[in-house]
């Protein structure tokens, strides 16, 4: 039996470690029990879960805003109680507001960080004893952007670099405890946060040009790696960050971006864009 949680798990990339967590399960013959969280109920959201039990797995959603401090705890308790206990927690909910430093104000950097680390550390700290009575594992997904300056995400690449070392802290702690904490990294990738600076193969085309890998990542690229850090192939593999951006950190995003950074800020400024 594998009992695992997945936030921000209804488009995107959280779609896709979804169904290669349960595809995964299904070729070693194991029963599934997943809940899925999103900000709000959705088609997408239920339509996740009608895929997965036509899979085979028990699926359950949850919906709840991990920006409100309380609702991580409850989460990983609604996780527990459907599942019978807990072996993975995937965060893979995050947001970004776009604006220059400058132009940040508190509010909106608490936010992305509310959701992109705070939210990590106080989901892991409610599911620590289930982890610790299970060996299981945490995974965070991170960012390339903790590793590269882009244009109007400086509280996003903060927020993003800040999980990273939580990551390694948690997994020196908590080794001990028999758990395992890594983080994986996408760069740029198709996903809802990207619908707009690549809504074209004419875009999508441009952008992989200064990948060195020569295309944009799917998030099927980014649920391969998350299945191998929480899977049995990596049970002596922790306090890593994983990058699945095609060697994106090495060259920058800003030549990717281009003239539409600009637009792509001027749409989204001040306003939470979600990550999944």
């Amino acid at each position: 039996m594998a009992r695992v949680l997945v936030t921000g798990g209804s488009r995107g990339i959280g779609r896709s470690i979804c169904l290669r967590i349960a595809a995964d399960a299904l070729k070693r013959g194991e029963q599934l029990r997943i809940a899925v969280s999103a900000t709000g109920a959705s088609p997408d959201l239920a339509n996740l879960v009608a895929e997965l039990q036509a899979m085979g797995a028990e699926a359950l959603a949850v919906t709840g805003d991990l920006n409100d401090p309380a609702f991580p705890a409850q989460l990983v308790e609604q996780a527990v109680a459907f599942c019978g206990g807990l072996d993975t927690l995937v965060h893979n909910a995050g947001g970004a507001i776009a604006a220059p430093l400058v132009k940040v104000s508190l509010a909106d950097w608490d936010t992305v960080f509310a959701i992109n680390t705070r939210a990590f550390f106080l989901l892991a700290q409610a599911a620590h004893r289930h982890l610790r009575e299970s060996g299981g594992s945490l995974c965070a997904i991170g960012s390339a952007a903790s590793e590269t300056v882009q244009p109007y995400l400086g509280a996003y690449n903060a927020a993003k670099a800040a999980l990273a070392m939580l990551v390694n802290q948690m997994a020196y702690e908590w080794g001990r405890h028999g758990i395992r904490v890594n983080c994986v990294s996408p760069g740029l990738t198709l996903s809802r946060s990207t619908e707009e600076a690549l809504g074209s193969e004419a875009d999508r085309a441009r952008a992989g040009s200064h990948i060195p890998l020569r295309r944009v990542a799917s998030p099927e690229d980014v649920a391969a790696a998350v299945a191998f850090v929480i899977g049995p192939d990596a049970a002596y593999i922790t306090g890593e960050n994983i990058n699945v951006d095609g060697g994106l950190r090495h060259n920058g995003s800003e030549a990717m971006l281009g003239e539409k950074a600009d637009d792509w800020a001027a749409q989204d400024a001040g306003r939470l864009r979600p990550k999944e």
